[in-house]
């Protein structure tokens, strides 16, 4: 494609710091490690940090730290665990892998964001109350975090944000990932920050919480020779972690950049079709998503002149196969997922690619 939808990036800065870690550092556990958690604490404003292999392993260790999984003969293993259909699949299987039950939620047609409305009155919450919630900060636009609160509260259900795409967005001034009992992240290359392939990372002010996922992702390692609980090898390497300390020093010029091009496309386009920004908070615009009736033409505008696109999510959670016999009705992302197109959104994007992008763009919308 001329204009591509992403480009992966790889600087000098990141390929010494790898080198670096290589030569100088154990391949596992080495100072790159403890010293990225460390830095991405301190970003996101929680006292701990601990990196994991993904963004589905942050989830799925963390529901397993809260307790939220069934791994005791003779205990009740139907969990119920709430987040919205409109995300990667990720969001929903992470809850399977514990041994619990999703409970998708739909989305408000605004911005694509979970809406908790309705939930207490479908057939779901009849069979059993929800026992924890994943709210989705999705395309790095923070969700109604009050809502999800106030719920969560009501419920007394811990949260757990799932900020896979959110690095550096806010919520009424705090970064997301700090807002509930644990925040999770992912680093796989397209996310706005990335350690050079998959990686993820949790956050949270909880030491008992941030101790048990360190467990959990060594094995659940208790001591050198002991271990008293259920775990994976899901550790992040430490090549990964020097090039995340490389991406992190430069997550906010980045997350800026997006912030000017999406300003460009708003101020071009035709119509205001772009997603909004919360209004309580400061989206960082992993995907920059425009929603319109004549998606598919628009689409089809793009590709003939070679600019690429995506439909983030396409099919929503319940659709795909493998929850399609749970039999949800979620009218709201149905509706929502043919309307939707995301835009080349990543920094190197220069502002004449983004004009180009508004001209074909206009020809459908116009």
């Amino acid at each position: 494609m001329k204009i591509p939808f992403f480009i992966q990036e790889f600087t000098n800065e990141m390929e010494e710091a790898a080198i670096h870690a290589l030569r100088n550092e154990s391949f596992v556990g080495g100072e790159s490690v403890s010293k990225f958690e460390e830095e991405f604490a301190q970003y996101i404003g929680t006292k701990y940090a601990v990196s994991v292999s993904s963004g589905n392993s942050a989830l799925q260790i963390s529901l397993m730290a809260l307790g939220l999984n069934w791994d005791n003969i003779g205990t009740d293993p139907d969990h119920r665990i709430i987040t919205p259909t409109n995300s990667f699949i990720a969001s929903a299987n992470c809850i399977r892998m514990s041994n619990s039950f999703p409970m998708l939620a739909d989305v408000n047609l605004i911005d694509g964001g979970i809406d908790l409305t309705n939930i207490k009155k479908t057939n779901q919450w009849k069979i059993k109350k929800a026992t924890g919630i994943i709210p989705v900060h999705i395309y790095g636009n923070p969700c109604d975090f009050d809502s999800v609160r106030s719920f969560a509260e009501e419920e007394d259900i811990p949260i757990i944000e799932d900020a896979c795409q959110a690095h550096g967005a806010e919520y009424k001034g705090k970064k997301v990932g700090s807002l509930g009992d644990v925040g999770c992240f992912s680093f796989y290359p397209t996310k706005n920050m990335t350690v050079g392939g998959d990686g993820g990372m949790t956050t949270t002010n909880n030491e008992e919480t941030a101790l048990k996922i360190k467990s959990i992702r060594d094995n659940g390692r208790k001591t050198k020779n002991e271990f008293d609980k259920l775990g994976f090898t899901m550790r992040l390497n430490t090549v990964s972690a020097a090039i995340g300390r490389v991406q992190l020093r430069h997550l906010d010029e980045k997350n800026a950049r997006r912030r000017e091009i999406v300003s460009i496309y708003r101020k071009n386009l035709e119509q205001d079709c772009i997603l909004p920004e919360n209004k309580d908070g400061k989206s960082v615009y992993h995907q920059i998503v425009l929603k319109h009736e004549k998606r598919d033409e628009i689409r089809k505008e793009l590709t003939d002149n070679e600019i690429s696109s995506a439909i983030y999510y396409e099919t929503p959670i319940h659709k795909q196969p493998i929850y399609e016999l749970y039999r949800y009705e979620l009218p709201n992302s149905e509706k929502f997922s043919k309307l939707i197109l995301s835009l080349p959104s990543y920094p190197q994007l220069t502002n004449d690619q983004a004009l180009e992008i508004c001209e074909h763009v206009n020809k459908i919308i116009a």
